[in-house]
């Protein structure tokens, strides 16, 4: 994890006692009075819009300040003012904090500190930032589209339940929401949470409160899990793991950065030697396909540098290779809405050889998706109930 320090100067008399206040109402541009720092901030902004607050400083101690966020797509500003308004380094006034987030996934910040003199005899004091974001208010059902009759038609001609298994709550979608939507459509819905060390559910005990809020808004409802971390079936133990219906993976993290963070494909900017990350990309799918997964999500995603490739680096024996894992595993092959994984030569050969395959949209906020790679692959491939994945009983 990428960690910035500042050794900042006439921090927060609150600061020097160790005290906190409790969870805090919070709205942009709050200033925190000496002695009223919460020690966990929850805030809901929309996208793209940043998160703002100060805290007051005391002239006479200093404080020496990390700050670690839990993805790469978060960014977090510290400037020390004066009174005056003025940026400055040693007179008092207050530290002004910015966290902007590109993401809809909850981002958690964490600010620890304690006097630079401390070192390491005392421990760090913590105050806890969780950022979500939201999406604007729409309809989250689904549209009575000439595609969405189309779908519904064939669904019912061959015999097809849809499921969505990959829908997200996050950006706005909730439980409820999700429930609501499959009230109103041919396709059922999923609820599903993201877990992993740089997300906002990281333990079992979230997982069971997730789990639990989920089932409360409807108890028919499958509940799952996307697992980010490779080491994901050691850390959830299995009374929580039995809480979930499925566990969905992709391959779009894989390995870490320099700062220690995980490296998301799809922020890649550049692949020098295509060839070679092919084969350490090959192997990470692979081993994923190895962990106790339901789903295999986006496969055979490659990041924007080399997609142009797709054709010369996904040769039918890496394909095939992957296929037959899944089918041995049975792990489902998923169908993305929107998404331009996989191409049809994988779905044709995943279909040949027996695969099981999945639904998924793979939402960033409650608005309904383009649900035509839906439609074109089951009549493309003819696709009939043996064909779809179903969970086993729990």
């Amino acid at each position: 994890m990428k960690v910035c320090r500042f050794a900042m100067l006439a921090l927060a008399a609150m600061i020097l006692s160790g005290t906190c206040g409790a969870a805090a109402e919070f709205k942009n541009g709050t200033a925190f009075a000496l002695g009223n720092v919460p020690k966990e901030l929850v805030v809901e902004r929309r996208a793209g819009e940043p998160v703002r607050f100060s805290l007051e400083e005391n002239p006479s101690t200093g404080f020496k300040w990390e700050v670690e966020s839990n993805t790469n797509e978060c960014e977090v500003a510290l400037e020390r003012r004066g009174r005056d308004g003025k940026t400055t380094c040693g007179a008092p006034g207050k530290l002004d904090v910015t966290v902007t987030s590109r993401i809809y996934t909850p981002a958690r910040v964490e600010f620890r500190y304690r006097r630079p003199w401390e070192k390491d005899a005392a421990p760090w004091k913590t105050m806890r930032l969780i950022v979500y974001t939201v999406g604007e208010a729409k309809d989250p059902r689904y549209p009575r589209t000439a595609v969405n009759l189309l779908l519904e038609k064939e669904c019912a001609r061959r015999g097809i339940t849809l499921v969505d298994w990959h829908l997200h709550i996050r950006g706005g979608m909730t439980p409820e929401l999700a429930y609501l939507r499959e009230t109103n459509s041919f396709v059922r819905s999923s609820a599903m949470e993201n877990h992993g060390r740089e997300w906002e559910i990281y333990d079992n005990a979230r997982l069971r409160d997730f789990a639990a809020r989920a089932r409360k808004a409807n108890p028919k409802m499958p509940v799952g899990i996307q697992v980010n971390d490779r080491d994901w079936f050691e850390k959830i133990d299995a009374g929580t793991r039995a809480q979930f219906d499925y566990i969905l993976a992709d391959s779009m993290i894989m390995g870490k950065l320099p700062s220690g963070r995980d490296n998301r494909l799809w922020m890649v900017a550049e692949i020098p030697d295509a060839d070679k990350w092919m084969e350490e990309y090959f192997a990470h799918v692979m081993k994923i396909l190895d962990e106790p997964i339901s789903i295999y999500a986006n496969p055979t995603y490659l990041p924007t540098p080399i997609a142009a490739e797709y054709d010369r680096l996904w040769t039918e024996e890496r394909m095939r290779a992957v296929i037959a894992k899944c089918i041995e595993k049975g792990i489902a092959i998923e169908i993305q809405a929107e998404s331009a994984f996989p191409r049809p030569a994988f779905l044709r050969l995943a279909k040949e050889m027996g695969a099981k395959f999945s639904f998924g949209t793979n939402n960033f906020d409650p608005g309904p998706k383009d649900l035509s790679k839906w439609l074109e692959a089951i009549v493309w491939l003819d696709l009939g109930p043996s064909d779809i994945w179903t969970p086993p009983a729990r």
